[in-house]
């Protein structure tokens, strides 16, 4: 794990390329910072931990500086915290395979596209200058067609569900273009957004506000989407004679059962992001009914509003997508994928 020793190629005062290396001995006596062992690169060298909680065995990340008498003095910056990461990760598949099977090992490598989607192509999009609202929204639209037909298949409990959430997707990118003029939210409300303004980058940030709502609130959907067409194919397998009407109330029945699921699902995820800047506002004694008013809170509210508003009209309009798609018993059996599994 322990990185080679490069610091001595760094020109005098410039920090060299950062280094892994292992914590031997703490001295916390030592002021103003702790002093420690750290073994990189096969040997030991001495350096002020500024890093609270370090202990003897943590992995850490530090440069070493030429001096101008030819030493180096070394500063450590960070833990860390990729071999912890690559765990959880490992543990994260393991758990998917095991409960899942195969079904599971397909939504991990759907995770895996969707990520390297977002890295790979919007935000290096974004930062070349197109709309981020543009950008997001056909980047999250390939996402969910190619990671439903491949976790789910290609199937007709899939293609209700993906018209479902598109439709879902259109009122919620409506609700939150009105909901962000009507509350005057320039997406600038927080501290990311100046670094990036601080850093020369332009954009359009109400525009990646908006993108920023939509991705956050198409996951929910399509969590909401699939099973619900999933319900409504299963009920018009087994009672091919149900008409549309009755399938489509039958299906809401249970889509009930999701609606309150996953709305709470959806607060509790963005109050849980949130956390900090809510201790801060208690902490600080600032009324709510004043806190709330302000765009940073204003903007986690209008994202919870608004998310779960799509969350709760793409229940019903799967089931009626689905409803019309399957009555009558005029498609085949469902196959093992779209049969409603809890």
């Amino acid at each position: 794990m322990l990185g080679p020793a490069r610091a001595e190629s760094a020109q005098l005062g410039v920090p060299g390329p950062l280094q892994i290396g292992r914590v031997i001995s703490v001295q916390p006596d030592h002021l103003p910072f702790p002093r420690a062992q750290v073994s990189v690169g096969g040997r030991t060298v001495g350096v002020e931990l500024t890093l609270p909680g370090a202990r003897p065995g943590d992995l850490v990340e530090l440069s070493g500086t030429r001096q101008p008498d030819g030493s180096t003095v070394y500063l450590v910056s960070d833990f860390e915290r990729r071999p912890a990461l690559i765990a959880l990760t490992v543990l994260f598949v393991a758990v998917a395979f095991a409960v899942g099977r195969g079904k599971g090992l397909r939504a991990v490598a759907g995770m895996g596209f969707s990520l390297a989607v977002i890295l790979l192509g919007v935000i290096p999009a974004i930062l070349a200058g197109w709309n981020p609202l543009g950008v997001a929204l056909c980047g999250s639209l390939s996402i969910l067609v190619l990671s439903v037909t491949f976790v789910h298949g290609l199937n007709w409990t899939s293609g209700a569900a993906l018209l479902g959430t598109f439709a879902a997707c259109g009122v919620t990118l409506g609700l939150a273009t009105l909901s962000a003029d009507v509350a005057h939210l320039s997406g600038v409300g927080n501290e990311t957004t100046l670094f990036l303004q601080n850093l020369g980058v332009q954009l359009d940030f109400r525009a990646l506000l908006l993108a920023g709502v939509t991705i956050g609130a198409l996951g929910a959907i399509v969590d909401a989407t699939v099973p619900q067409a999933a319900v409504v194919r299963e009920l018009a397998y087994h009672q091919p004679d149900m008409t549309w009407g009755t399938l489509y109330r039958s299906a809401m029945r249970v889509g009930l059962d999701h609606i309150g699921s996953l709305i709470n699902t959806l607060v509790l995820a963005y109050a849980g992001t949130s956390l900090p800047l809510l201790v801060l506002l208690y902490a600080g004694a600032v009324p709510w009914a004043e806190a709330v008013n302000a765009e940073t809170l204003a903007t986690v509210v209008v994202q919870t509003l608004v998310g779960s508003t799509g969350l709760v009209l793409a229940v019903p309009l799967t089931s009626l997508i689905a409803a019309l798609a399957f009555q009558g018993g005029r498609l085949p059996a469902p196959g093992a994928g779209e049969r409603h599994v809890h």
